[in-house]
């Protein structure tokens, strides 16, 4: 299914200019629904649940139904958390979706912060810190920006990019292992036997 560039530009448009929370969280989330829905394979089965306790909320819930064209390397249900703020998500936040991934027992989930992630990815600071220890501990985060958001024309491209993201996120984690060549020992001479 096609997407509009134009339409995705003007929505995140009208969410990056409102500075009413409760705005553009909703309108960042119907973009996103309607964006999702255009890969093969997947149905909203939820929106905007709230624990019972009201402690936590999943802003998206999609069955995935892992067809070979579509998502079939992220989990199902999956899960998606959507930022609209007008600064980068912190590492914090990142965090608390990883910690609620794996107390739903999901291996992976999808956290769209328009702005980005705090701190600096090669270096692995602040945000994206904690997307390197999310996949350490099991969980896979992908993130995707309200810059990655404007590039889509098709549910296609969005199973591209997630495929890219998950992709690049092992390569590092693997490069993120010592690497260094150790020195080897310096062997030891053999001590004389002293004769008494």
């Amino acid at each position: 299914m096609t997407l509009d560039p134009d339409w995705i530009a003007s929505e995140l448009a009208a969410i990056r200019a409102s500075s009413d929370p409760m705005v553009k969280g909703p309108r960042l989330e119907a973009l996103i629904r309607d964006i999702f829905l255009s890969v093969p394979g997947l149905d909203l089965e939820d929106q905007d649940v709230e624990s019972a306790y009201g402690t936590e909320e999943i802003d998206l819930y999609f069955w995935n139904h892992r067809e070979r064209t579509g998502l079939h390397f992220m989990d199902c249900p999956l899960l998606v958390e959507c930022k609209a703020w007008s600064k980068p998500a912190s590492g914090r936040d990142l965090r608390y979706f990883a910690t609620t991934l794996k107390d739903k027992g999901r291996s992976s989930g999808i956290f769209i912060a328009l702005e980005g992630l705090t701190g600096d990815p090669a270096r692995k600071s602040a945000g994206f810190f904690h997307v390197a220890t999310a996949m350490a501990a099991g969980q896979t985060v992908l993130v995707v920006t309200g810059e990655d958001l404007a590039k889509l024309t098709s549910g296609v491209d969005l199973i591209r990019l997630l495929r890219r993201r998950l992709t690049d996120q092992v390569r590092d984690q693997v490069l993120a292992v010592d690497v260094q060549p150790r020195n080897p020992r310096v062997a030891r001479k053999p001590t004389a036997a002293v004769s008494r």
